[in-house]
């Protein structure tokens, strides 16, 4: 076999064989990244969108409990059942213009469709919709299954879905709760009619979801589940369509309605293969899904394939040309050749030694050309990497900086904050010994609501003080006694600690190294977490440590409520409630000094917590040398 030949199958062996490993696995990476990135971005539209209904719900929830509270409510409620049939009475028109006043601004305010009262027979006494009073005065609510009122007497009760005739034929929805007089007795409800507009337009909102993607919600109905919003494809969707359980399509909102949330690969309801992500909303017991067709979610896939193809040929093409080329050209005179040695000895990269001559000296002398031009690639590719390492280093450094100056400003703008919220919380609570129980109910539940606004925002704001002093404390480490450190902890709390009734034990703790002051923060927050969401029996925690490899493993155990699962991932992010709960109050925070006390020791913070069985939170703290330790 000529030389030529042989040398031009072992350039094409070399050059092509690494860049079709390269090729297939590039593609392979970028296909499996894209897939991850599109499921990612559907996961978290899905969650978004959950929260913002369970959010718009929550806050729905809270109104119609605090309605069904108002004094104007317990007080006219009984005048307007017993004129009902006499509009014209004094006390009744009298009864309604105070309910106007004051209902007619909260349905304003949260945008519903009305707020209406209905008497112990469920039959409507009051409106606030000057549209809807005169047609719907004694009739029943629109809830088509009439379970509305029924559910409403002991407890806030959402209907389900419904065509509003009196609103144009919008989708609605009933929200329930009993109201009781003064002494206790029940005399009705208080109704909000919904207008389910927002939410409509929340899933039929398809940003970011190209030309087929789009969100939609359903609801089990016996052995089917029922689509509760207009689709981007079929927009008289809502409570008309209908997909069986156990069907090949639609499987995303069958898992979805049926409790379950995950992402996948499936058919959806037009029996297209879809790409998405559903959710289960326990609240209203309704399921959520976003998707998109998967040839339009993996479009870029197909391109790239293609792209890799074509680039595949012509680099075949022209490495083959290459490599005849340079199977024809290796020989040239052996005294240019070693001239050429020379000059390129001295760092003359730049010479030249190829001449035109087709023996094997000048096929060589042109390969001696080749090795000189790779040569001075990759001293330019070195110069080149060490110009971007060392500007990473600088935009590492700024990043850095730039994180400083955030914290200092938090830092700066709540200890701005605290002297006129200390003025405001002095001033109020002298206003409440002044003044309380002289003026009117009302007035003693307003200045009850200012002086405990002003309590909740100082301790958001000392929180924030705590955050933002984190690692920018100026006490030095130290060793010390973490024994001592609990039992100043435990002496700190011993009033909550006896009113609760709570039952602290611990093992023999080590000796750290650290800031005393940080563990004493940490340990507070942990334990005043565990008394804090004790469940009925008396409240036992206890705190251990033990060593792991090079770090100290500690837990903080208790018997309380446990974590919700839907707030397992988020507690220790800043403002993230540990329970929606509404008995348990507090500003979200905490949990985050926790997690950046641990991360500033080099450790790391986790909790292991299951619902009414207790919670167990786990920090670590890297052994330092030279401690005594026991």
């Amino acid at each position: 076999m000529p030389i030529r030949l042989k040398l031009t199958i072992m350039f094409l062996a070399v050059a092509l064989a690494p860049l079709l490993l390269i090729s297939f696995l590039t593609f392979n990476n970028y296909k499996d990244s894209l897939k991850d990135t599109r499921i990612s971005y559907l996961q978290n539209l899905t969650a978004f969108k959950a929260d913002k209904i369970e959010t718009y719900f929550a806050r729905l929830k809270e109104e119609i409990e605090i309605a069904q509270a108002f004094y104007n409510i317990k007080k006219n409620l009984p005048i307007l059942i017993q004129f009902v049939r006499e509009p014209d009475n004094p006390e009744f028109i009298a009864a309604k213009k105070i309910l106007d006043e004051q209902l007619q601004r909260m349905q304003s305010i949260l945008g519903l469709f009305d707020i209406m009262l209905v008497n112990p027979d469920g039959r409507i006494v009051y409106s606030s919709n000057p549209k809807h009073y005169p047609k719907d005065l004694l009739h029943l609510l629109h809830d088509p299954q009439q379970k509305a009122f029924t559910e409403g007497r002991n407890k806030v009760y959402f209907s389900d879905l419904f065509r509003n005739n009196g609103e144009g034929n919008r989708l609605g929805m009933l929200i329930t709760a009993p109201v009781f007089d003064l002494d206790n007795a029940f005399i009705g409800e208080v109704v909000f009619e919904i207008d389910m507009e927002s939410i409509s337009d929340l899933m039929q909102d398809v940003s970011g979801l190209g030309n087929t993607g789009e969100t939609l919600v359903g609801k089990k109905i016996g052995s089917e589940i029922l689509f509760l919003n207009p689709l981007r494809h079929d927009p008289d969707a809502a409570l008309k369509r209908r997909v069986a359980i156990g069907d090949k399509i639609g499987f995303g909102i069958q898992e979805a309605s049926q409790g379950k949330s995950g992402t996948g690969q499936f058919i959806d309801y037009r029996g297209k293969q879809v790409i998405g992500a559903f959710r289960y909303i326990p609240s209203l017991d309704w399921g959520l899904v976003a998707k998109m067709d998967t040839d339009e979610a993996f479009v870029d896939i197909t391109n790239l394939k293609r792209l890799v193809i074509i680039s595949l040929i012509i680099i075949f093409v022209f490495s083959a040309i290459m490599a005849f080329s340079v199977a024809q050209s290796i020989s040239g005179p052996i005294k240019k050749l070693t001239k050429g040695a020379e000059e390129v000895g001295r760092g003359n990269l730049d010479y030249k030694v190829g001449t035109d001559l087709k023996d094997e000296i000048g096929q060589l002398s042109r390969s001696f050309d080749k090795m000189t031009q790779d040569l001075k690639k990759v001293t330019t590719s070195r110069d080149k990497l060490d110009r971007e390492v060392v500007e990473r280093k600088k935009a590492e450094e700024s990043l850095k900086r730039s994180n400083e100056n955030l914290e200092q400003f938090a830092y700066v703008a709540s200890h701005d904050l605290q002297e006129p919220l200390r003025m405001m919380a002095s001033y109020s609570e002298l206003l409440e010994r002044r003044y309380k129980h002289k003026l009117d109910k009302d007035a003693d539940e307003f200045i009850s609501y200012i002086v405990d606004g002003a309590k909740r925002l100082q301790g958001l704001i000392n929180d924030l003080l705590a955050y933002s002093r984190i690692g920018r404390i100026d006490k030095p480490a130290n060793e010390f006694d973490c024994n001592l450190v609990l039992n100043r902890v435990l002496a700190g709390m011993a009033k909550t600690i006896e009113e609760n009734k709570a039952i602290i034990t611990h093992d023999n703790l080590p000796q750290l190294v650290g800031n005393e002051n940080s563990f004493v923060h940490l340990f507070q927050n942990l334990i005043g977490n565990a008394i804090k969401f004790h469940a009925e029996e008396t409240p036992y925690i206890h705190i251990s440590a033990k060593k792991q490899d090079s770090e100290w493993v500690f837990s903080v155990k208790d018997n309380g409520i446990g974590i919700e699962p839907q707030y397992k991932e988020r507690i220790f992010l800043i403002f993230q409630r540990l329970h929606a709960r509404d008995k348990y109050s507090g500003t979200g925070i905490g949990l985050s000094i926790c997690k950046k006390i641990i991360e500033t020791q080099g450790g790391r913070i986790w909790v292991e917590s299951e619902t009414d069985k207790g919670s167990t939170f786990y920090f670590t703290v890297p052994v330092k040398e030279g401690v005594r330790y026991g």
